[in-house]
């Protein structure tokens, strides 16, 4: 039995797919949960302590550098929050079950395969909903893809909206 959905979203289209299909899904089961995430990627910066600074016909310097700070950036978690909040208020718009709850979660994380399953242990999803680029199984297998990185290490079911 379905009762909690989760839905992985970056606001591309193909993710808005999923979001209206999770809707659909949460739907039909009256009281289900509907959890819309995005996952914002930690970004580590190279820090150096000094950067030699070498001018012509002077001697070499070392200029003690400013760390760079490894704080996510405000402005992008903003945007990811907005994201979020309109995958929330398009699902609440299509469901037509009152006992359908909708809430949504920014998390930061090294990998987005690695935040998704974090939430979906978290949450306890009985399903994770998500969308594609429906890239070739070649190009597939060379890039990579979040999506086929949850078919193989989500420990539930996986729905892939193309």
């Amino acid at each position: 039995m379905i009762h909690h959905v989760l839905v992985p979203t970056d606001g591309s289209e193909f993710a808005e797919r999923a979001v209206r299909f999770s809707a659909q899904v949460a739907d039909r089961r009256h009281e289900a949960e509907v959890t819309v995430l995005y996952v914002h990627l930690r970004v580590h910066p190279v820090i150096q302590e000094h950067a030699t600074v070498e001018m012509p016909g002077e001697t070499r310097h070392d200029v003690p550098m400013t760390p760079a700070h490894e704080e996510t950036d405000s402005e992008e978690l903003v945007h990811a929050q907005e994201i979020v909040n309109a995958a929330v208020a398009e699902i609440k718009s299509l469901v037509t079950s009152k006992e359908v709850t909708v809430s949504g979660r920014v998390v930061v994380a090294n990998r987005i395969d690695d935040g998704i399953l974090k939430v979906a242990e978290e949450s306890k999803a009985d399903i994770i909903v998500m969308g594609t680029r429906g890239l070739s199984t070649l190009r597939g297998a060379i890039m990579g893809s979040v999506s086929h990185a949850m078919i193989e290490k989500a420990h539930c079911p996986v729905l892939i909206v193309k």
